[in-house]
């Protein structure tokens, strides 16, 4: 009895498992690149802002934020400086016009970042709308913020060549 038994537990969770298929891992083709920011609108006339120069390698990104305020607005000695950079990594979906990324802010070799080091630490969530203005430029506006970051392809990759690497 106990044996049928244990023999009938086995085959019933035999049954129900199920390979998951395949993680859709080639993100967008028109994204994948390094992108830079080369300036903000009335960035002479901001207390602060933020350009950012990502790169997209299948569904991956790596970004660097240039930070620069006018005022120490975040306190602290780390922000005394005026520039600093901040460094995040993680996965990106495009769902309708809106670009989803999620990761964690990260060390400048894009490795981890222990608490209690100058700036931000932790997870990562932005969301920005995408407005194509050509095949090399596009228009991200941060959800929150709404302040319209033009970025420009200055290197096109390809997903099946540099997942290889």
């Amino acid at each position: 009895m106990q044996k049928s038994f244990l023999v009938f537990i086995i085959s019933l969770a035999i049954s129900s498992c199920a390979f998951n298929p395949p993680p859709d891992n080639s993100g967008k083709e028109f994204l994948q690149g390094f992108w830079t920011e080369d300036s903000i609108p009335f960035e002479d006339k901001l207390v602060s802002y933020e350009k950012y120069h990502f790169r997209f390698v299948c569904d991956s990104f790596y970004l660097n934020i240039k930070n620069y305020s006018k005022i120490n607005l975040n306190g602290g000695e780390c922000y005394n400086q005026n520039e600093w950079q901040e460094y995040v990594k993680g996965t990106y979906k495009v769902r309708q016009d809106t670009l989803h990324l999620e990761g964690a802010f990260v060390s400048s070799t894009y490795r981890f970042k222990p608490q209690g080091d100058c700036y931000r630490f932790g997870n990562f969530k932005e969301e920005f709308i995408i407005k194509k203005i050509s095949a090399d430029t596009l228009m991200l506006n941060n959800t929150v913020t709404s302040l319209p970051h033009i970025i420009v392809l200055k290197e096109k990759l390809s997903c099946n060549t540099t997942a290889q690497n």
